[in-house]
Parts: C-alpha cells; structure tokens; sequence
C-alpha cells in the first residue's frame, strides 16, 4: 500500500544558522546563497494540491520567500510542515502569530543541543516556545537525532522531553549521508539503538518502534519511499531519495516540470534500494502503514 498522498520536501535555501556536528550544510553560509524561489514551489503545490508538504533549509526561517510561500499555503488549504531550528525565536514567534501553522517539527538533540548543534541558547528558545505553543499548535514534534554526542545522555533527555509535556519525540538516527555530508564519526553504537528500543519505545511513535525492531533483528521492511516521497533540492534537482540514493538526480525543475519529472523516473532499481537493509533514515516513511509488505 502507498501513502494516500504524497509526501514532497523541500530544501528551500542551503543558508543556516547552526553549526551542526551531524551536518556541514551550514558550511555554505560563506558561498553564495542558494534558494528555490516561491513561485517555483508554488507551481509544484498547485500540481499536487492533496500532497503533503515539508519546508526545510538549511533553515527555514532564513528563507527569503517564507511570507509569500505561507500566505499561499493558507489561503489554499495546504497541509504543510515547517522545519525550524527556533535559533530566531523573535521570528519563529512572528510567523506562528501570522500563519496558520498546524505542523510545527523544532530539533531538539537534548539537554546537549546547544553543543552539538553549535549555537548558545538555542535550547532556552526551544523551551520557550514549547511552554508557549504546544496547547495551540495542533501538531508540534521534537525531532531528536541520537547520535555520537548524545548516545550517553539518552535517559536524561527523555526525562527532560517528558518534562516538557512530551509523551512521543520524533526519533532519528544520525547517518554519513552524501546530502549533509558530516565530517567525522556520527553514527550511534547498536547498543544506543537497542537500548532506546528497550527502554523508551513508549516514547516513539510507532513507525520508529518498528524501524528500530527491524534494525535490531536485520529485517528491514522494503522501502517504497521513491514512489510516493519526493526531494527537492534548493538548486532545483529532485533526487532518487534523500538518503543512500541522494546523488541520483532524475530531473531539474527549472527546466522540466516536476510532475513529467517523477512520472518518468527510470526504476534501475527494479523497485527495491539496494541499500534497504543499511539506509535507517525514519523520514523516508517506509514504515508509515503497518500493511506495507
């Protein structure tokens, strides 16, 4: 079974204002600025009015377009998501009170965020919108990536997340991928993996519960993902997945349409990845329906 809409994410502007330890796409803050102007993803949303949609960055907050990208999601009744790093809280705040914003995602690596995610404070701002918004922000997530500099913090920062009013984070697992192109070990032991799973899967949703059984016990369920979850990058390519196959560019969209694009993707892969059984990225929602085989 696939998604009864589909998923399409954007990469909107490669600037950034963190400094991530488990991504360089900061590193681009001295090059030139790169972004995906509105109307461009405007002319996609009007394809596919029924999809789902997910705005990211680098950060979305630094994207020059956001106003006039939001005013036209909420006028047309878009299902959309923003991603935020809550670095500019006095903004974030400004465009929950100026949007109808029901899909909120903030990173949130813990009680060691501002150390990993190389920016001071962050975690207070984080803090003060959850006290804020989280009773009027219908669907508000923290997204928890365990990685190398958490893995031995993880029963702290669930007791922090609970604190908060959490009772489920969204759940990551930091990868080597060719798109965030971290430098340096990222990856979380198997032990950390496993003891999340043992020990706090009352704290996942449960598509992550069932990722993590799967790596655990090294079946991985099929990952249908190409067929109905799509990337766009900030320079206009969509690629295979943004994950193992994030180098595989099918097409650009300042120079074909997006819809001729991926309805005339070529399955080299004959429908399977074939890194299905490494590739441990939740957001590719292989496990999003329980009766996908």
């Amino acid at each position: 079974m696939s998604r009864p809409n589909k998923l399409i994410q954007f990469y909107l502007t490669n600037l950034c204002n963190s400094h991530c330890k488990t991504c360089d796409i900061w590193k681009t803050e001295n090059k030139d600025m790169l972004e995906l102007p509105a109307s461009k993803v405007i002319e996609i949303i009007k394809s596919f009015p029924d999809a789902d949609y997910v705005f990211g960055g680098g950060e979305f907050t630094l994207y020059n377009d956001k106003h006039i990208l939001l005013e036209y999601c909420d006028k047309n009744n878009v299902n959309y998501t923003i991603l935020t790093n809550a670095v500019r809280l006095k903004l974030v705040e400004q465009l929950l009170a100026s949007y109808d914003i029901k899909n909120l995602t903030i990173s949130c690596d813990g009680l060691r965020h501002d150390e990993i995610r190389g920016s001071k404070c962050n975690l207070e701002n984080i803090i003060t919108i959850v006290k804020k918004y989280k009773d009027k922000i219908p669907n508000i997530k923290l997204s928890y990536t365990l990685s190398k500099f958490n893995e031995s913090c993880i029963d702290k920062d669930m007791e922090f997340f609970k604190s908060l009013g959490f009772d489920k984070i969204y759940f990551c697992i930091a990868q080597n991928m060719d798109l965030l192109s971290a430098s340096g070990d990222i990856v979380p032991d198997k032990e950390s993996v496993k003891y999340i799973y043992e020990s706090y899967q009352y704290m996942l949703y449960d598509k992550d519960v069932q990722l993590l059984k799967d790596i655990i016990d090294g079946s991985l369920r099929k990952c249908d993902s190409i067929k109905d979850v799509h990337t766009v990058y900030t320079n206009g390519d969509v690629v295979l997945c943004q994950s193992k196959l994030s180098n595989i560019v099918v097409g650009n969209v300042y120079y074909n349409s997006f819809e001729n694009i991926i309805s005339n993707v070529d399955m080299t892969i004959n429908g399977k990845c074939p890194y299905n059984d490494t590739c441990e990225l939740v957001c590719q929602r292989r496990y999003d329906y329980e009766d996908r085989v």
